[in-house]
């Protein structure tokens, strides 16, 4: 087989509402099609295929009601909790996922499947011949252990509760894969051994499980990130003062840290995304636009930021050296904000706590031993180059598959 054979690629996305997902999906495939390959989508969201090459085709992934999913936990605290909610504990509703998935590969007949937050493309794929690749963030891929760590560390939780979970979701895993003449997993974590490759798309100090350390395996690494940082320029307010780059969404206390920045004697550029009248906030040192920013010069012309705690932008904004105060929204952003300050490189606060942010601010603004851990982050990867990072994960993934195919 030579080495420039055309590959078919499925891009696999079916859990996960963020736009993160679509973010470091769509670079890839835009490389895997300029050298040469076919590639197909399979996305859970069809109100986000406008940002797709017209030239890829897109369709469905296969996906339950919510509706259908019976006792659904209210806070998922375990990787086991997010595949019950999503049906993984009911033999017919993961037999249907399964089922579905299996057609759309007879279908399309991928030579690899690329995943990003996939697991029941994952389970269907077992007993298959078909390379298959797991890419994204940490929190999407979870580490060969169990009980499966808890992602909600701050919070109280019942051992028994999570670890009855994580028993019924592998007992109605394992029924599925027998039925693919597949042997059982000793834990939920092993699926994610049963693969070609696990692609981190993190650094080891921003991953969402930091237990990993102990069973990273050949299998998996860690390849930093790669993301669509295209946006307008930025147009700073013409004043002095340190500048402020902030990337948010409407929150309960959105005015009053807006408040604050105006009379902090900082130079704020924000993005904010969502339907909010910010027209009281447009003044001498404060801009607010609603279309996204060029990140790649954002993050380089200001001196800190303050974000929800992405993962991109957060990695993003710690690789230009810059201390963040992160206002983290759900889980997933709960976690890196907790990396973040452990890094030292940033402070969080509490949404609903319009004081401690303020307060947040003020010390991310003003203490030199946070913007010196964030220094230090960029100084550790300064040689890092995120198209290359890119150019290596396609380069695998055409391994994987021309050794299978």
């Amino acid at each position: 087989m030579g080495n420039n054979s055309s590959l078919r690629v499925l891009l696999a996305w079916d859990f996960g509402a963020d736009l993160g997902h679509l973010a470091r999906l769509r670079p890839l495939a835009q490389s895997l099609e300029a050298r040469g390959h076919e590639v197909f989508f399979a996305v859970r969201d069809f109100s986000r295929i406008d940002a797709l090459p017209a030239s890829m085709r897109v369709m469905p992934a296969p996906m339950v009601s919510v509706s259908a999913v019976e006792g659904k936990i209210r806070e998922a605290a375990t990787f086991a909790d997010i595949l019950y909610n999503a049906g993984a504990a009911d033999a017919r509703l993961l037999g249907g996922l399964v089922r579905g998935w299996r057609n759309l590969f007879e279908l399309v007949r991928p030579d690899v499947v690329v995943q990003d937050y996939s697991p029941f493309s994952q389970i269907a794929l077992q007993g298959l011949d078909i390379a298959r690749v797991n890419v994204g963030t940490g929190f999407v891929c979870p580490p060969n252990i169990s009980p499966l760590p808890d992602i909600r560390p701050w919070e109280d939780h019942y051992p028994e509760r999570l670890q009855q979970t994580e028993a019924e979701v592998t007992e109605t895993v394992n029924r599925q894969l027998a039925l693919q003449g597949e042997a059982p997993l000793l834990g939920l974590g092993e699926l994610y051994q049963r693969t070609d490759a696990n692609l981190l798309g993190t650094f080891a100090e921003l991953d969402h499980y930091p237990q990993r350390a102990a069973v990273l395996d050949g299998r998996t690494r860690y390849c930093g990130i790669w993301s669509d940082l295209q946006g307008v320029a930025p147009d700073w307010p013409a004043v002095d003062g340190p500048r402020v780059f902030a990337y948010l969404k409407p929150f309960r206390g959105l005015p009053r840290l807006l408040d604050h920045m105006q009379c902090s004697g900082c130079t704020v550029l924000a993005y904010l995304a969502g339907d909010f009248d910010v027209h009281r906030w447009q003044g001498e040192n404060m801009r607010i636009v609603s279309t996204p920013l060029d990140m790649e010069q954002a993050r380089h012309q200001c001196d800190m930021a303050v974000l929800h705690s992405g993962h991109g932008s957060t990695a993003n904004l710690l690789l230009a050296g810059k201390p963040i105060l992160q206002l983290p929204a759900h889980v997933e952003q709960n976690l890196t904000a907790i990396n973040t300050e452990r890094l030292g490189a940033g402070v969080s606060a509490n949404l609903g706590n319009a004081d401690a942010i303020r307060e947040a601010f003020d010390r991310v603004a003003t203490d030199p031993s946070i913007a010196a851990a964030a220094h230090a982050f960029a100084a550790k990867y300064a040689g890092f180059n995120q198209e290359q990072a890119l150019q290596a994960a396609v380069e695998e993934i055409e391994v994987i598959a021309r050794a299978k195919k």
